[in-house]
C-alpha cells in the first residue's frame, strides 16, 4: 500500500506542472488571436478649398463635401491592448466614391469593460466613380482623382462579452486627391458648366462619428 502511495504521488508530481504549464499557454493564445472589426461613420468636410492659383486665387468658403464610409478590418491582437491589421472600405461622398485600402493599428488602452480607444489608419484610397459634369453652383469636380488617405480616432470600447465588443468613435480623415475647374481662354467657347480645363491637387479634410463592432 505503502509504495502505490509513493507511485501515485510521483506521477502526481510529474503530471500537475505540465498541466499548470498548459493552462498558461492556453491563456496566452487567449490573449493573442484575429480579430474583426467592421465599422460605420459620417463625416462632414471642414476648412477652405483654394485653388486656381496660377489664374488667380480662387476658393470656396468651405468644404461642404459629406461622406458616408463603411470599412472592414482583419487584425491580429497581440496582448488585450494592441492589434494591428489591413482593412478595406467604400467612401461614398455626393458626386463621387473612393474604395480605401489600408494599414491599421489600435490600442484598446486598459483591459476593462469600458476603456479608451485609439486607432489611425494609412492607406491609399482608389476610384468608384466620380461625376463628369461639375457642380452647378461652384463649377467644380470633388475627388476626381485617386490618392493618399489617413484617418484617426479616439472614443470608447464596450465589451459586451469576450468575444464581442462596441466602438464609439470620433474621428478625423484626410483625403488627397485634385479639383476639377474651369477657366475662360481667350479665343475659345467656355462651358464651365459642363466641362473643365484645368485641375489641382487639394487634400481634403473631415470630422466624424463611426461606429465599430469588434468580433472574433
Amino acid at each position: 500500500m505503502k509504495k502505490i502511495c509513493i507511485l501515485a504521488l510521483l506521477v502526481a508530481g510529474i503530471l500537475l506542472p505540465k498541466e499548470g504549464s498548459a493552462q498558461r499557454v492556453y491563456h496566452k493564445k487567449d490573449e493573442s488571436h484575429f480579430v474583426f472589426v467592421t465599422s460605420a461613420g459620417l463625416l462632414g468636410g471642414v476648412g477652405n478649398l483654394v485653388f486656381a492659383k496660377d489664374e488667380g486665387k480662387r476658393s470656396l468658403p468651405n468644404n461642404k463635401n459629406f461622406v458616408v464610409g463603411v470599412q472592414q478590418l482583419i487584425a491580429y491582437q497581440f496582448n488585450p491592448y494592441v492589434t494591428t491589421g489591413v482593412g478595406a472600405g467604400v467612401d461614398v461622398w455626393k458626386r463621387t466614391a473612393f474604395i480605401p485600402i489600408f494599414a491599421n493599428i489600435s490600442v484598446n488602452m486598459l483591459d476593462k469593460d469600458f476603456a479608451p480607444y485609439w486607432y489611425a489608419n494609412v492607406g491609399y484610397a482608389f476610384k468608384w466613380y466620380v461625376t463628369s459634369q461639375p457642380e452647378k453652383i461652384t463649377k467644380v469636380i470633388h475627388g476626381a482623382t485617386p490618392g493618399l488617405q489617413a484617418e484617426s480616432g479616439i472614443g470608447l470600447r464596450i465589451k459586451m462579452k469576450d468575444n464581442f465588443s462596441i466602438l464609439l468613435l470620433a474621428h478625423y480623415k484626410l483625403q488627397q486627391s485634385k479639383i476639377l475647374y474651369s477657366v475662360e481662354v481667350p479665343g475659345e467657347t467656355h462651358y464651365a458648366s459642363l466641362t473643365t480645363n484645368r485641375s489641382q491637387n487639394m487634400l481634403y479634410h473631415f470630422v466624424g462619428l463611426k461606429i465599430g463592432f469588434i468580433y472574433f
